[in-house]
């Protein structure tokens, strides 16, 4: 018995020294380090999961990278990334460094806040921050001082896009409503539903849109009416039409080129907002933006 003891400490002990320290955990309280409760401080090593309870605590990697976890948190941390799986985490990094949280990939080179909830709430407070999708598709660069939410993300499959439906040069564009990107839209009959506020879902491409004002091209699976007409402000500013194309093809069908994104039902949602600098900066979401006729 006592022989089996020892031999499964030492293994422990073996395990313990053949990870590699990837740093330091302290707190005021006491918090949880891979299910054990711990006061004070602790090393943290590859596949290390810290959650808080009544206090917060500060993490120091050996990387430079600083992460203060607020309370009823929870992080895993990994040697080339951060994964928040709970809670609120500020996270500040001398060079760019990935911190993930719901399937969303966020790369810093100075200082990010993110509190997961029902929306992904994501602040610059210093430098900016690039988030995109779990398979890399850039969804949103936030420059510092400013905020975004978003939906949380499955690991791969559908993207959805809801706002104003137009037409320029000869294509169908679609301009998100929260976020105010354009994406160019394929693969559906557009035509009756110009000029309104609908939903698409689809699949990301990775073929370059034709339309100037694009960022994405957009295979279109299914396409959801939200509300009729409101988009010809939209429309005027980005110098797009709501009328009907002439008979004929508009554009080629849904492009061919390997697609990628997120997951089947995944909403992306990006609602830009300021928030304060500095380290303890609360985000501000600012309320959604709708296009009304003039």
């Amino acid at each position: 018995m006592i022989r089996t003891l020892l031999f499964s400490v030492l293994l422990s002990s073996g395990a313990m020294a053949s990870s590699t320290a990837l740093g330091i955990v302290t707190a005021s309280g006491h918090f949880t380090l891979d299910r054990s409760q711990v006061w004070g401080n602790a090393t943290i090593f590859e596949g290390s999961v810290v959650e808080t309870g009544t206090a917060s605590s500060e993490i120091a990697l050996r990387n430079g990278v600083r992460l203060q976890l607020a309370k009823n948190s929870r992080a895993r941390f990994l040697s080339d990334r951060v994964v928040m799986e709970k809670g609120v985490g500020q996270i500040s990094a001398p060079e760019s460094f990935e911190l993930n949280a719901a399937n969303l990939r966020m790369h810093t080179n100075g200082r990010l806040r993110v509190a997961l909830g029902e929306r992904i709430e994501i602040a610059s407070l210093m430098g900016s921050v690039r988030v995109a999708s779990a398979s890399g598709i850039l969804l949103a660069a936030i420059p510092a001082g400013r905020a975004m939410s978003f939906s949380p993300q499955a690991a791969s499959g559908s993207v959805t896009r809801t706002g104003c439906l137009m037409l320029k040069d000869n294509r169908y564009i679609l301009q998100d409503e929260n976020t105010q990107e354009v994406v160019e839209v394929t693969g559906q009959n557009f035509a009756p539903q110009l000029g309104n506020r609908v939903e698409v879902t689809g699949t990301a491409s990775t073929a370059k849109p034709a339309v100037s004002v694009a960022t994405l091209v957009l295979n279109a699976s299914s396409l959801t009416p939200k509300s009729s007409g409101g988009c010809l402000s939209v429309a005027s500013a980005l110098g797009a039409s709501t009328d009907a194309p002439a008979p004929g093809p508009v554009q080629p069908a849904a492009q061919t080129a390997k697609t990628g994104g997120m997951s089947t039902g995944a909403k992306v949602a990006i609602v830009a907002a300021i928030a304060g600098g500095g380290a303890g900066a609360a985000i501000a979401l600012a309320n959604k933006k709708s296009s009304t006729s003039p």
